[in-house]
């Protein structure tokens, strides 16, 4: 069985039951009892509330009182959820809009402090701006379908994109980038990269990129605060 389905059924084995023991979960998954201690760790460190009692009729259990709200949520959930928040707030004739934002700082606050960390660094990565003014809406084009994917793996993951692009002038081009943050302007999104072989930070509109591709043995640390003044200076003579 492959760790991640094994974690998942011991997830599900843990919440059908009051109580069990190692050597239960362990018969039940078939796998060795310092395996599944390994994963009781590896869920307790992702903030899964998970109690271990000793003497007679002690065992591993849920506290289900404490609640299991933020566990399941993987790293797209989490920032799919920023990004919603952070374009109804911008909306101040929205019912719920500051709440949205709220909700989700009591979210943060519901995992360990590492994680929570980890999480906000890659939504403060998210910008969102003003909507896409008519001109733009005018001339806006459809992204590859595969472009969302092979973009939110390469954010995540921190390594190079490459793709062809055509600019504003229909000059196409290949390019490389790192592509440290994203600007979303309803219902239009722009990569906030940096051009490996210029080495500038650059604007790139989601329409205009064709045959996107990671490129996996280039990696780069993320630097927002430096890239994001840049990349929006130059939108003075807009994006690429």
């Amino acid at each position: 069985m492959a760790r991640v389905s094994r974690v998942m059924h011991l997830v599900d084995f843990l919440r059908g039951r009051e109580a069990t023991t190692v050597a239960e979960i362990s018969a039940a998954l078939g796998v060795s009892p310092r395996t599944i201690h390994r994963d009781l760790a590896t869920l307790r460190e992702q903030g899964l509330p998970i109690a271990s009692d000793t003497g007679p009729g002690g065992g591993v259990r849920l506290e289900r009182d404490r609640g299991v709200t933020a566990v399941h949520l993987g790293v797209e959930e989490v920032v799919a959820l920023w990004l919603a928040a952070s374009l109804s707030s911008t909306g101040s004739a929205l019912p719920w809009g500051s709440a949205a934002r709220s909700g989700l700082d009591k979210l943060f606050a519901s995992v360990p402090r590492e994680r929570s960390r980890s999480m906000r660094e890659l939504c403060q990565r998210v910008v969102v701006g003003r909507p896409a003014t008519a001109r733009v809406l005018s001339e806006l084009g459809a992204p590859p379908e595969e472009l969302l994917a092979i973009f939110e793996q390469a954010f995540r993951e921190q390594v190079c994109l490459a793709f062809d692009y055509e600019d504003r002038h229909g000059k196409k081009s290949r390019r490389c980038v790192e592509p440290h943050g994203l600007l979303v302007e309803s219902p239009v999104w722009y990569v906030l990269a940096r051009d490996v072989e210029k080495s500038a930070a650059r604007m790139f509109r989601m329409d205009r990129v064709h045959r996107p591709r990671l490129v996996p043995e280039r990696r780069f640390t993320p630097d927002m605060e430096g890239l994001k003044a840049q990349a929006l200076a130059q939108r003075s003579k807009g994006p690429e």
